[in-house]
């Protein structure tokens, strides 16, 4: 979900790009309520287990293309990214500046947050930001920074979900805009993509189907134990095992090293995860079980992504 960069044709690696759309599928999906009219179990699995892995990993990914063009400075690329951010919010408007002006409350959150999907741009632009800032700190610092923003975040997390305090401050603690923000998500992951592009051969031997199926897995265990141990709060947006699946997932996509020019498919990820909840939006004037809403979602939000590619071919859309 990264901004359109500078006309030219260099060899792209297509493998991430279609990673990149397997993670706004996920996305996709999650919001849709993949399965919650099936069976909510399953539904949990994929909703609130295995499709978190989508956003971080586009964060990865990001921050592996972001170090090529920290050399260049981040002037363009912030641009970019900020100029995206307020066509798309100015694009939805429609659906949340009605409920901001009534709400005060809902509309500081939009206005502080960003509107729904839209808070990821946000992030990405604070926390590329961040990392141009302290790069000239050493990358020790960088990494050491990464890791204790992603254990807060996380520690939030777990704190609320558990409710270990009580009160306002449990209350806050549960407000979700208080640990999945640019500082305690969008940093983190994004350093591990910087690192990983400068030390891709350092990195690379923990690309492999061998790495991937146990950090799946420890995903898997970390989602059940959850489910078993607090029963009534299993919705988690961050697990603590995401910092390893998410970088040996993109390791391992890497490595597949599909060779290419065209930007279509990146573009085409990007139009998914911006368009989709419009479409979703809509769909919800329609009775529809959760499952067929995801598919219906799914199959729209792909036809209009379409057009959205080839028009971000003349305006900055994407």
């Amino acid at each position: 979900m990264t901004p359109s960069a500078a006309p030219s044709l260099p060899l792209r690696n297509l493998s991430l790009d279609a990673l990149k759309i397997a993670m706004a599928v996920m996305v996709l999906g999650l919001h849709a309520g993949f399965l919650r009219d099936v069976d909510q179990v399953a539904s949990d699995f994929f909703t609130n287990c295995l499709f978190r892995i989508a956003v971080p990993t586009f964060l990865v990914i990001n921050g592996y293309y972001l170090e090529r063009q920290l050399d260049r400075g981040i002037g363009r690329w912030a641009a970019r990214v900020a100029l995206l951010y307020v066509l798309w919010m100015a694009l939805y408007a429609p659906l949340w500046l009605p409920g901001a002006l009534k709400v005060p409350a809902f509309g500081r959150e939009v206005a502080f947050f960003g509107y729904y999907h839209l808070w990821y741009l946000l992030a990405l632009l604070l926390a590329g930001l961040m990392v141009a800032a302290l790069r000239r700190a050493g990358e020790r610092v960088l990494a050491l920074a990464g890791l204790a923003a992603f254990a807060v975040g996380v520690g939030i997390q777990y704190a609320g979900n558990f409710h270990l305090l009580d009160g306002a401050i449990d209350d806050r603690l549960n407000d979700v805009q208080t640990y999945r923000n640019f500082l305690f998500v969008g940093f983190p992951f994004l350093v591990c993509g910087v690192l990983i592009a400068r030390h891709e051969e350092r990195f690379a031997r923990f690309g492999s189907w061998r790495l991937l199926v146990p950090a799946l897995a420890l995903l898997v265990a970390e989602w059940a134990a959850n489910m078993i141990w607090n029963p009534d709060d299993t919705v988690f947006e961050i697990f603590v095992s995401l910092a390893v699946v998410c970088p040996v997932l993109f390791l391992t996509v890497k490595r597949w090293q599909l060779a290419g020019t065209s930007r279509d498919l990146g573009q085409f990820a990007t139009a998914l995860y911006l368009i989709h909840i419009a479409v979703l939006h809509f769909t919800y004037d329609v009775e529809m079980g959760d499952t067929l809403r995801t598919f219906v979602g799914l199959v729209v939000a792909s036809l209009l992504s379409v057009p959205v590619v080839i028009a971000a071919r003349r305006l900055p859309l994407l």
